[in-house]
């Protein structure tokens, strides 16, 4: 090695330890990528709404996002506001057995993030069979329940009338932006304990001051 130029050595060195070169060198590149992206990224949401069984955007930047990102302030840097307006079941039909759209509503559910879902008003009621909405007779449920009494929808069980969402037929979901053509009702993720951030964006769509 004495006897080699500088050239000569780089040469013989990648020769001899190029799998080796490259190996640390991609470790290194994808430790330093991860440690980066895991203290940067946004881990939490401030809100997780899933918005099913419509054609019209109103996911992560659609005229929605955008109208409820402004008007409620959210400092987008520290959480994020999460819209899903890709998801179509029925639990009507068939319980939504083998449906991936559902199964992710189930996952997103029982994980505690899911907050709240839209649909129309029949199928929400049915959905409420599943177990994943929370029955708004609830204890943490109570100013929902009182504010929007004359707009509860129920599910009709062997214990009785449930409520488990709300009829929003009459919102912006529906009047503005034009998600759904006629009835539309939401409910509250079973694990969900947002409940200040969804009674903002009932306000929201609901145009209250």
């Amino acid at each position: 090695m004495r006897e080699l130029t500088a050239k000569e050595k780089l040469q013989y060195i990648w020769s001899y330890y190029y799998l080796w070169i490259i190996g640390v060198s991609a470790f290194l590149a994808i430790s330093i990528f991860l440690t980066v992206r895991i203290t940067t990224s946004v881990k939490e949401e401030w809100l997780y709404g899933m918005f099913a069984n419509t054609m019209t955007r109103a996911g992560y930047g659609s005229d929605l996002w955008k109208d409820f990102a402004e008007y409620s302030g959210l400092d987008l840097t520290e959480k994020r506001l999460e819209f899903n307006g890709e998801a179509y079941f029925d639990y009507l039909k068939n319980q939504a057995k083998g449906n991936d759209y559902y199964n992710a509503f189930v996952a997103l559910t029982d994980g505690g993030i899911l907050d709240f879902i839209t649909m129309e008003t029949p199928s929400l009621e049915a959905l409420a069979e599943s177990g994943r909405l929370t029955d708004l007779r609830l204890d943490r449920c109570k100013e929902f329940c009182e504010t929007y009494a004359d707009r509860l929808v129920y599910f009709h069980g062997v214990e009785g009338d449930i409520p488990v969402g709300f009829d929003v037929s009459d919102s912006l979901l529906v009047t503005k932006y034009g998600l759904y053509k006629e009835s539309c009702a939401l409910g509250i993720g079973a694990r969900s304990e947002k409940q200040d951030m969804i009674a903002l964006f009932m306000r929201f769509i609901l145009e209250e001051k």
